[in-house]
């Protein structure tokens, strides 16, 4: 088996057990609030506003990126391809938005002892400048495995698939 089918299967399971032997985290709780400061960190800062040190910051250094359309990135590719492809061009560069209330999170412990998070979620991205109502915009959705090590949270491996472009509406 390839190492994308042997992750999606492992994360499947993983969310498989979370569900029946764990339950999402609560939205009012400090691990749903603070995975999801993260969340704004990356993509507000890293990705809306071209800060690579955010995504250097918050990165782990085995990162493994998975895109549907894009195919499989280490973290070294992942922050090339973001200089080059997403910062290239500030003033037309894609701009990311969570899709409200579509974030989950799911705590991964170890004989009790918190390890890392899943936050899975959709996000719509657009241009920069364009009102995506009538430019259109791009949907997907989003799986996040963050770890924590040291007391500092790091992504090690994100997700992001089933991209589909929806049209604006004409003026």
């Amino acid at each position: 088996m390839n190492k994308i089918l042997l992750f999606t299967l492992a994360v499947m399971v993983l969310l498989g057990g979370a569900k029946t032997g764990y339950a999402q985290v609560s939205e009012n709780s400090d691990i749903y609030k603070e995975i999801m400061a993260l969340d704004n960190r990356l993509f507000e800062e890293g990705f809306n506003q071209c800060k690579p040190k955010v995504f250097e910051t918050l990165t782990d250094e085995k990162l493994e990126f998975f895109h549907d359309k894009g195919g499989t990135q280490n973290r070294d590719e992942f922050l090339e391809a973001t200089k080059r492809n997403i910062c290239a061009s500030f003033d037309q560069k894609p701009m990311r938005t969570l899709v409200a209330g579509s974030t989950t999170v799911y705590t991964l412990e170890n004989n009790g002892v918190l390890y890392g998070a899943i936050q899975q979620g959709e996000h719509q991205f657009h241009t920069k400048g364009t009102d995506p109502s009538i430019a259109g915009y791009t949907v997907a959705k989003f799986t996040h495995v963050w770890l924590l090590g040291d007391g500092k949270w790091k992504l090690k491996t994100a997700l992001s698939f089933d991209h589909q472009q929806k049209a604006g509406k004409a003026k």
